[in-house]
Formats: structure tokens, C-alpha cells, sequence
């Protein structure tokens, strides 16, 4: 199995879609993603483009019911976190993946990845990425996930938001949005946020641009949300930064 079958295998699981209806009362989709304990990560932008119609995964055995919605304070940065009762147990117990390399733990969340804003160059430029999502299909009679393999192609600070953002070879198109930018390594590299594009053209021809972790990482923090293994990555990464920040 190659490593991006593996690791879309491994992270189908954690994908949940939502759809909203819009004020002109058309269906959308987008996409979020399960990072633990029932907590998913978004583009905030899908959950205030409409009323949720319906937040679904296909592997829970139960209704998804949403307990509470956090987007980010700066309107600047396209991020939201969503409580819900999600629970893959089932899935962990009951599920086995063929071909998992030896040593191979399954998991039931996406693990958030290390690199803090500081600490991003060029280094990941020409790597690999896995993108899932779930973007119309024309003539499907029902959503369906998507994967797609791409590449890092540059690293960019926008001029109109914060932080880094990682400019990625996968074609854009409406209903990634959301979704997880997963690296070859196996860790959340970003969060699909927008098609970056100029005079109003259409996403698929603008540069698919994923917001990188560090601001998903504050939010959590801020609002006391530690999930599943994630707590150990946000505990040592940003209680590492402020004690550096503290001593310089």
C-alpha cells in the first residue's frame, strides 16, 4: 500500500461533512475534520455561509448533534472549532487496515502537526500533502469524500491575514473548504481555507492556499479544548513558545 493510500485509509475515518443552506437557499457543502474527543476544526466561513442543514460522518453510528461552535476572534483568520457527541469507538475496535506498516497505531482523530509560525521556512516546499474533502460531483446521486495528492509549492504571508499559509498543487474547487492538508509525514500541515484568486475569477483557477496550525493551536488553548493526543502537542508547544518568549 503506498503511503498516501495508508494515509488516506487511516484518515478517512476523522472526516465529517456539513452542509448549510445559503441566504439565497441553495445547498453547500464543506468540510471539517475530528481532532478528538469529539472536537472538529473548520474553516469558519462554511459554518457562517448559511443555516447547517446537516454535519454527517459516515462511520458514527449516531446523529451528529453540535454542542457548541467556536470561531476565532480575529474575523481575519478563517478558523472555527465545533463540540459534538461524534464517537469512532466503534471504528477502533471493530475496524482493522490492511497493509499498516509495523508499529502502526489506528487513531480516530487527525494529529495536529509541530510547526509553529516561527519555525516555518521553506523547508516543506516540494513535499507531499494529502487533501480530502467533499466537493460537488456532478451527477453523483449523494456527497462523496475526495482525496487528493499535491505538493507544497510555495509558503506565503498574506498581506489581508495573519500567519503563514501554504500554497498547495491541488486544484480548487467549493466544498474542500475546511478540510485537512495532511503531510506525507503523517500530521495536519493546514487547513484549506480558500482558492486564492483576483477579479472575482472562479476558485478552480485560483491557488489552493491552506492556514497553517499555529492559530488552531492558540484557539484550542484559549478555550481550555486539550483533545484526544493533541493536548501533549499544544501543552509542549505553547507552553515551550511562552517560556522562550518569557526568557528572551
Amino acid at each position: 500500500m503506498s503511503n498516501f493510500r495508508h494515509l488516506f485509509q487511516t484518515y478517512k475515518y476523522s472526516m465529517v461533512r456539513i452542509t448549510v443552506r445559503t441566504e439565497a437557499g441553495d445547498l453547500s457543502n464543506g468540510s471539517a475534520f475530528h481532532i478528538g474527543d469529539g472536537w472538529l476544526a473548520t474553516a469558519a466561513h462554511v459554518i457562517n455561509d448559511g443555516e447547517i442543514e446537516e454535519i454527517v460522518s459516515e462511520y458514527c453510528g449516531q446523529n451528529l448533534e453540535i454542542e457548541k461552535v467556536i470561531c476565532h476572534s480575529d474575523e481575519k483568520i478563517d478558523l472555527a472549532i465545533i463540540k459534538t457527541n461524534l464517537d469512532l469507538s466503534h471504528y477502533l475496535i471493530k475496524t482493522t487496515i490492511v497493509g499498516s506498516p509495523e508499529g502502526f497505531e489506528q487513531t480516530d482523530h487527525i494529529e495536529i502537526g509541530g510547526h509553529l509560525d516561527d519555525w516555518i521556512g521553506d523547508e516543506l516546499v516540494l513535499s507531499k500533502v494529502l487533501l480530502m474533502g467533499f466537493p460537488p460531483i456532478p451527477f453523483s446521486n449523494r456527497p462523496v469524500l475526495l482525496a487528493s495528492e499535491g505538493e507544497v509549492n510555495a509558503v506565503v504571508d498574506k498581506y489581508n491575514g495573519p500567519h503563514p499559509h501554504f500554497i498547495i498543487s491541488n486544484m480548487g474547487r467549493g466544498g474542500y473548504s475546511g478540510g485537512p492538508v495532511i503531510s506525507e509525514y503523517g500530521f495536519l500541515l493546514g487547513v484549506l481555507t480558500e482558492s486564492l484568486v483576483m477579479n472575482n475569477q472562479s476558485e478552480e483557477l485560483g491557488y489552493s492556499s491552506a492556514l497553517s496550525i499555529e492559530p488552531l493551536l492558540v484557539l484550542l488553548q484559549e478555550n481550555g479544548v486539550y483533545p484526544g493526543k493533541n493536548k501533549e502537542t499544544i501543552e509542549v508547544l505553547l507552553e515551550g513558545a511562552d517560556h522562550w518568549n518569557d526568557k528572551t
